[in-house]
């Protein structure tokens, strides 16, 4: 009876519009950091990005609650759309510390770390994506939630470099301190894809 019922598809055209503005946003981020001038102008950007996404999240929580049948298990469209959402809000925590703490000088593998962001948050949207074509394109979505796995570990090795270096070179305490609280919210931005990851391989798994 239930398979007669019509589904929500309106959920993949969501996804895609989240996945979408976290590209935009990651781009933005990586081109502030890149050509590293008003940093105010750069985070207002993000900024703006991230209520947009806020405006998703938001519709999408009231459609789960809104729609009797849904295409995917609930926890696992609530857990998708909260993940999405985390990544522009750390991203908009960085933009905003660059601002807040005054950096003058960007480091170079803050670049680096902002181009794995770029890679991840463009392999989570073709996994994304291929949500709504589940039993079509199961083996592409693992490969690319595999892709993610191995640009997050990227990220990690960027990050501990970073940090190590910092700690060792940087006698600046606050410096160190500024620059650490930046690079985690990157860094946690790219585990936050990560965790993307991980729900789209769940739901492939349960689903083919």
């Amino acid at each position: 009876m239930f398979k007669l019922l019509p589904t929500n598809t309106k959920f993949f055209d969501l996804f895609d519009r989240s996945t979408e503005i976290m590209v935009r946003a990651s781009d933005r981020f990586a081109a502030f950091v890149g050509d590293y001038e008003n940093p105010e102008r750069h985070a207002e950007e993000i900024k703006s990005l991230e209520h947009e996404a806020d405006e998703v999240t938001h519709e999408g929580m009231e459609m789960l609650h809104q729609s009797f049948i849904t295409p995917l298990e609930r926890p696992d469209i609530r857990r998708l759309i909260e993940s999405l959402d985390d990544v522009l809000d750390l991203l908009d925590d960085a933009a905003r510390r660059f601002v807040l703490y005054e950096i003058t000088e960007v480091l170079p593998e803050i670049r680096e770390l902002a181009r794995v962001l770029v890679e991840a948050t463009r392999t989570v949207a073709q996994a994304v994506h291929g949500l709504r074509h589940i039993h079509k394109q199961s083996k592409e979505i693992l490969q690319f939630c595999i892709e993610i796995r191995r640009l997050e570990n990227e990220g990690d090795l960027i990050n501990h470099e970073m940090l190590a270096r910092l700690f060792k070179t940087e006698t600046d305490f606050f410096k160190v301190l500024k620059w650490k609280e930046i690079i985690d919210d990157v860094e946690s931005a790219i585990d936050r894809c990560q965790d993307v990851a991980n729900v789209v391989e769940g739901i492939v798994l349960e689903n083919t």
